[in-house]
Parts: C-alpha cells; structure tokens; sequence
C-alpha cells in the first residue's frame, strides 16, 4: 500500500509547543501512540509508524501515562507483521 502526507496549517504548526526539530518525530510518536491506545492500530504498525522499536515505544508510552491495550490477537497480528516487514527488509 502507498503512504499517505498528511499537510498541517502553518498557523497550527507555529502555535505547536514542540521545537522545530523534533517535530515530525514527536507528531508520528503521538499520532501512533493515539491509534494503538484506540486500538485501531497494532503495536507493531504502531511501532514502525512511531520510527521505534518495540520496547522504546512502551517506554514512551509509560511515560507519557498512555495505557497499552493488548490480547492474544494482537500479538498474533504483531508477529505476523513483523515477520512480514522482516522479510521484505
């Protein structure tokens, strides 16, 4: 599937709170934390999404108090997508 670009108003990016530099990586870290909390993403999406790996990512979420839903069908989902990324690596 092709990636999508998502454009965000000027006048909302200068009223962001983050430094210009950590921008893009602090909003695809919430962005993926936000749609694993909802659950509309897995944690391994979430993680690729965030540019983290696995255990950076549930550090991250620990620190911002984001809880981390999980079953047994997304660990099934997780490592069917992680083998999947693995393979086409």
């Amino acid at each position: 599937m092709k990636g999508i670009s998502l454009e965000i108003p000027g006048e909302v990016l200068s009223a962001v709170r983050i430094p210009r530099a950590e921008l893009e990586s602090e909003l695809r870290r919430r962005l993926a934390a936000a749609l694993f909390a909802d659950g509309v993403l897995g944690g391994a999406a979430a993680c690729k999404l965030a540019g983290l790996g696995k255990a950076e990512f549930q550090y991250w979420l620990g620190e911002h108090g984001i809880e981390q839903p999980l079953d047994l069908a997304d660990y099934e989902s997780d490592c069917n997508q992680l083998e999947e990324w693995l393979r086409n690596a």
